[in-house]
């Protein structure tokens, strides 16, 4: 009995001095032996375009990183992001380096957040189709009004294409009400600006610790983030993600809009307000003999608290009726999986741990599906 005691005693202790420890010097060693190893807040390669916000920089060649991922960025001189393999001197440059078949144009998904470009889908979907000049526009935090103001633009710069596959992402409905606006054919910033980089899910007690020990706790933060990892991993735990990633505005306005969350729009003014800007972006394209294609995904959130009709995919069907040459829907794949699949399954297998985007799994299960589509 004594010795039980004692054990108990002596774990107690050990504990209050790891977290005594941990609150006097826990985020410097974070910062100085753990952070080192982490590139996620490396946003270098992104500067300001002074119209249509923001873009990627030309000829670059670095070192980023998505979370807890570091990976190798490349773009081309147009900025356009391109396998790290496929650089070349401007001395090899051809004549046509703005003349594409197909541009493919989105936000972080698209762009390919977290992974070296050969394991992205818009790489993948390139190599599979070998007779086909694909061009990546995507960049992250893009949404329809910027899709509109830099396709604008670079037809105005003599680019070319036969078609434009817009792969548009749940946040882009809240991005063009809380973030961006066109105002003349150039995007500006809305006074609510602020808010778009906010996940707006509401806070738990769950959410509240994860905060406080994250911020003041650093090192015993990591060790329990690496403890449930390691428990999610052996089967022990269930998989459940994130409630900010899970119930994210950006993602649960198709089932639980709350106008205060979307700047006092309604859900209707909200839909006519991305519409208008898909519909700027179609007619730019009819006058200029260019086909537009727009394709649709689930995020986590989705497939957890939504159905596979629901709005985002009626909304984006209907408007393909009279506006598009093809309309990808990526989201009935995901719930085909579900008949046979838990929701902790179907996310571990195919989004980032603990976030909205793909992994590598992901990305290849939406480069075979696409193609399906595509080639049929």
């Amino acid at each position: 009995m004594q010795s039980n005691f004692s054990f108990t005693k002596f774990i107690i202790i050990t504990l209050l001095i790891f977290i005594l420890f941990d609150v006097l010097a826990g985020k410097y060693i974070y910062k100085k032996f753990i952070r080192s190893n982490y590139k996620d807040v490396d946003r270098s390669y992104i500067i300001a375009d002074p119209i249509y916000h923001h873009k990627i920089q030309s000829n670059f060649k670095g070192l980023v990183g998505w979370k807890y991922i570091n990976y190798s960025f490349c773009t081309d001189v147009n900025g356009f992001r391109i396998s790290c393999d496929e650089i070349i001197s401007t001395s090899k440059l051809s004549n046509n380096l703005n003349e594409f078949d197909i541009g493919i144009i989105g936000n972080s998904f698209t762009e390919g957040a977290g992974y070296i470009y050969e394991k992205s889908f818009v790489s993948l979907i390139n190599s599979k189709l070998k007779n086909k000049k694909i061009a990546n526009l995507a960049v992250l935090s893009y949404s329809p009004s910027i899709y509109y103001a830099k396709i604008n633009f670079l037809l105005s710069k003599g680019y070319k294409f036969d078609e434009i596959i817009v792969f548009l992402d749940l946040g882009n409905i809240v991005e063009d009400i809380l973030c961006y606006k066109l105002k003349n054919e150039v995007i500006v910033t809305r006074k609510t600006f602020p808010l778009c980089l906010t996940s707006g899910a509401p806070t738990t007690i769950k959410t509240k610790i994860r905060e406080f020990t994250s911020t003041k706790l650093r090192l015993t933060y990591e060790l329990y983030s690496k403890i449930i990892y390691q428990l999610i991993e052996i089967g022990i735990l269930e998989y459940k993600g994130r409630d900010s990633e899970i119930n994210s505005i950006k993602s649960n306005w198709t089932y639980d809009y709350k106008t205060k969350n979307y700047n006092n729009y309604t859900y209707n003014e909200s839909v006519e307000n991305i519409l208008a800007n898909m519909k700027k972006l179609s007619k730019l394209l009819k006058e200029n003999d260019i086909d537009l294609s727009v394709a649709v995904y689930p995020w986590p959130g989705t497939l957890k608290n939504d159905i596979e009709e629901n709005k985002y995919l009626k909304i984006w069907q209907d408007f393909c009726i009279t506006n598009c040459k093809n309309f990808f829907n990526l989201i009935k794949p995901f719930f085909d999986l579900l008949e046979n699949e838990k929701f902790s399954n179907v996310y571990k297998k195919y989004y980032i741990y603990e976030g909205i985007h793909f992994n590598e799994e992901g990305h290849q299960f939406i480069t075979e599906n696409f193609l399906k589509l595509y080639k049929n």
